[in-house]
């Protein structure tokens, strides 16, 4: 799910325009969660035909969120180093983000039920598609989009080691156990470049693990892969040092390879799992 804020970078948004345009069961969920609203990303754009404001759409979230007076007061915080959408981009993918074209002409607030990165990147890679080849010269991926995607698969990154089979059968466990069912990278072999069934693997999936024990480059390869989707991302590890430190921010289970240790892990990445899986996708 996405708020879409027509009109408005920051402001006071009148009770009858505060999700407006949006599912009533979603609605309902929402009018009185307003923590639940700001951890939804945002893409906010003025209204069509607005030229006091750049026709362009940006994207970021939305902070101090509260009631005020007859409305709802918030504050808009672009992200950092993305660049703004066209407008006319948006509009051309106002079905695939259940835009209604009349929204484009009116101020207000929307929540819809829509991956919105998804559609984005989707679009951005199928207009590349026609120009690059699996691994073009700059040396960029292309993920297979046309390929259908799997909502219990969770993909497993992590070091190409027998060592890991003990861990791996841990991590089966708690998927199975969350009812989910999971891919090792290294156990699929459907392409003659193993990169490609690693792409193919993360773009099908639903959640990706991985583990980071080793400071293994592939698998920190993989997991940026995920987080550009973006893909709901586990992060395990056997040493907090092997985590980078600009992914010290992002929370990961600790794990050993003692028997109850073993167990905590199965029961701490089955919780982990449910969780994600129950969280609306954002």
């Amino acid at each position: 799910m996405f708020n879409l804020l027509i009109g408005w970078l920051d402001g006071i948004v009148p009770s009858g325009r505060f999700l407006e345009y949006t599912e009533q069961r979603i609605r309902q969920e929402l009018s009185s969660n307003l923590a639940a609203v700001e951890a939804l990303p945002v893409l906010s754009m003025p209204e069509r035909g607005d030229s006091e404001n750049d026709q362009v759409a940006r994207l970021g979230r939305v902070v101090a969120l509260k009631e005020s007076g007859r409305g709802h007061s918030f504050k808009f915080i672009a992200t950092p180093g993305v660049e703004p959408i066209d407008s006319a981009s948006i509009e051309r993918l106002a079905e695939k983000l259940d835009i209604g074209s009349f929204e484009f002409q009116r101020t207000h607030w929307a929540v819809k039920n829509v991956d919105l990165f998804e559609v984005l990147l989707e679009d951005q890679l199928s207009n590349t598609r026609s120009r690059t080849s699996e691994y073009d010269a700059s040396g960029a991926v292309r993920f297979p989009i046309d390929t259908p995607r799997d909502a219990s698969l969770v993909a497993v990154m992590m070091p190409f080691n027998k060592a890991f089979d003990i861990v791996y059968e841990t991590i089966e466990q708690a998927v199975n156990d969350a009812g989910l069912h999971c891919v090792r990278a290294d156990d699929i072999w459907n392409h003659d470049h193993v990169m490609d069934d690693v792409l193919s693997l993360i773009w099908r999936a639903r959640i990706v693990v991985a583990d980071l024990t080793g400071k293994n480059p592939n698998v920190f390869y993989e997991t940026g892969l995920a987080h550009s989707l973006p893909r709901r991302t586990v992060l395990l590890t056997q040493d907090p040092d092997d985590v980078p430190f600009d992914l010290r921010a992002l929370r990961y289970l600790l794990y050993g390879l003692g028997t109850q240790d073993r167990r905590q892990l199965r029961t701490q990445l089955e919780q982990r799992l449910r969780t994600l899986v129950e969280r609306p996708t954002a």
